[in-house]
């Protein structure tokens, strides 16, 4: 493919999402953002609006319509993009960063977001797209991914070795931590700031979290979620607790999760349970397999840079597979260190 060949919009770009995708796309060798949308700052230099871009971008209103891009990054809140992917579609081709097109049981999706879905029957179907838990084909193919949330990348990828190895033998515990920026850059609740987090850590959500059916979806199991917030910036911790049948064995699993993501890049197995730190600005998910025999529990600790992996580089990892080119194109493998 032609360097730069690939037209790239981005939707609400002035977000923790919509620039993360511009930061890692300007070091895409096939793709450039071409347009930059923002509702509140059309005509602004994105580099105003976002000082740590070298951009020369200058941000224009969303129009539908007129949008001429082959690939069109949705980094709005969730509800924003059910109603525009309609007109979208014709024209480009559309990766969602929010949960509109997540679940594919509608009444679940309305239970858990206290809104209707306004396009219940799209002319295509939404593909899930965390690639190396589906069918890559199908991402191949598709005109509309749902991008997964943060906190079911890193929870899934460490189940679902068991679950598809049908070892899971009653209800997996999700023991997870997310740093502040999962909660978006428009945030303006007190419990948000700084002076309000610095020194602490709180659960929340913790009877039915928007992310537990998500998990549960591609799983096929039930599972008790609860999510942390603490006073960092990136990253996302979860602690699986998986029970296992019995008989099982540390050796025989961690075989188990070494076949299971053979030849995937960005899945990196350790020895010592990793930090958030060591991903920090890559697209990797770097994971940990324990067994306690006592109580037959397997615990799985798996990280992530929840803007990267479990936002806009899984966004462009999709978007590669799209458009025929590896899916590890343009993507940090190392992370920011110290």
């Amino acid at each position: 493919m032609k360097q730069h060949s690939i037209r790239v919009a981005v939707v609400g770009a002035t977000g923790y999402g919509g620039a993360e995708v511009i930061r890692l796309l300007a070091s895409h060798p096939c793709a450039k953002v071409t347009i930059a949308t923002s509702a509140r700052r059309a005509g602004t230099p994105l580099r105003q609006e976002c000082p740590w871009l070298s951009s020369d971008l200058v941000l224009s209103e969303f129009i539908p319509d007129g949008l001429n891009a082959d690939f069109t990054f949705l980094c709005q809140e969730t509800g924003f993009a059910m109603d525009v992917a309609p007109s979208l579609l014709p024209h480009t081709r559309v990766i969602d960063l929010s949960a509109d097109f997540r679940l594919e049981d509608l009444d679940i999706y309305e239970q858990y977001y206290g809104r209707k879905h306004t396009n219940p029957t799209l002319s295509t179907k939404p593909v899930y797209g965390l690639p190396e838990l589906v069918d890559r084909a199908q991402i191949q193919s598709a005109v509309l991914v749902a991008n997964p949330g943060c906190f079911p990348t890193a929870s899934l990828l460490a189940l679902m070795p068991l679950a598809r190895a049908g070892l899971v033998s009653g209800i997996p515990v999700v023991d997870a931590k997310s740093g502040v920026s999962g909660a978006g850059r428009s945030k303006a609740d007190t419990a948000y700031l700084f002076s309000e987090l610095d020194g602490g850590v709180k659960a929340y959500g913790v009877v039915g979290h928007r992310h537990t059916p998500e998990i549960e979806q591609l799983s096929d199991l039930k599972v008790r979620f609860t999510p942390h917030l603490i006073p960092m910036p990136r990253g996302i911790h979860a602690t699986v607790h998986i029970p296992v049948k019995e008989g099982q064995k540390l050796d025989g699993i961690k075989e188990l999760y070494r076949q299971f993501y053979s030849g995937e890049p960005f899945v990196t197995l350790q020895d010592a349970p990793p930090s958030t730190k060591q991903v920090l600005g890559s697209n990797r998910c770097a994971m940990s397999v324990d067994l306690d025999e006592r109580t037959g529990f397997a615990i799985v600790n798996s990280v992530i840079d929840n803007l990267v992996k479990g936002m806009a580089g899984q966004a462009i990892q999709n978007m590669n597979l799209m458009a025929g080119i590896p899916e590890e194109t343009g993507l940090p493998m190392d992370g920011v260190w110290p």
